[in-house]
């Protein structure tokens, strides 16, 4: 049940602590977020498969400014791996993900002051039955191991791979989680191959923080 959520609006929705809308685990949701509209243009045809890697396609480029943004950032840099697209991406479809959600009226926007200034945000969530159904579609999914539906599947394996096990489902057990979202994500498809793209990401956004000072992921 996405109540008409792309997905990487479901997956900050997820992101948001339940009590207070503050956004938790940002670095990983951003990456999943981002990648969210790449597995879509994969699905579309607007990306193919090529050697071994993916290029832009001869169709026009999508309306939708997000999708034409990854599809420039393919077009421009051909040679680049798939997470250095999601990474130049990632602020981009953040902000617009959380536009959606404010748009829809599922979340209010609440500054907080550091020092004085509005220094960060927190998005409380307007109506709870939304992310409830989320994650009983998910918990369908992992804990009673039913067939997911093939969004399911997909969000489950950009969730996996982003390594946001406990904020999908947090009163699970992350041990019992853990394995099934796994093999729900191996299955062999577009999916897993922008999946693992996730993963890079991560991995070279977790480096970079590492080495500038008083920075953390």
């Amino acid at each position: 049940m996405d109540a008409g959520l792309t997905m990487g609006e479901q997956i900050v929705l997820l992101g948001l602590d339940q009590e207070d809308g503050t956004p938790r685990e940002q670095l990983r949701v951003g990456c999943a977020v981002a990648a969210a509209p790449l597995l879509q243009l994969v699905l579309s045809g607007d990306l193919v498969t090529r050697d071994g890697g993916l290029v832009a396609s001869d169709r026009p480029p999508p309306e939708e400014p997000l999708a034409a943004a990854l599809v420039r950032q393919v077009r421009e840099h051909p040679a680049a791996k798939p997470q250095a697209w999601l990474l130049a991406v990632r602020d981009q479809a953040v902000t617009a993900a959380y536009a959606g959600l404010l748009s829809k009226g599922l979340v209010r926007k609440e500054g907080r002051k550091l020092l004085g200034v509005f220094g960060s945000y927190r998005y409380p969530v307007t109506d709870p039955s939304v992310p409830e159904a989320l994650r009983s579609e998910l918990s369908a999914t992992v804990l009673d191991r039913a067939r997911p539906t093939a969004a399911t599947a997909e969000l489950i394996t950009l969730l996996h791979h982003a390594g946001l096990h406990s904020l999908a489902l947090p009163d699970a057990d992350a041990a019992a989680i853990g394995p099934r979202m796994a093999e729900v994500a191996a299955t062999p498809g577009p999916a897993e191959k922008v999946g693992a793209a996730v993963s890079a990401a991560l991995a070279a956004m977790t480096v970079f923080l590492a080495a500038v000072p008083g920075t953390t992921a």
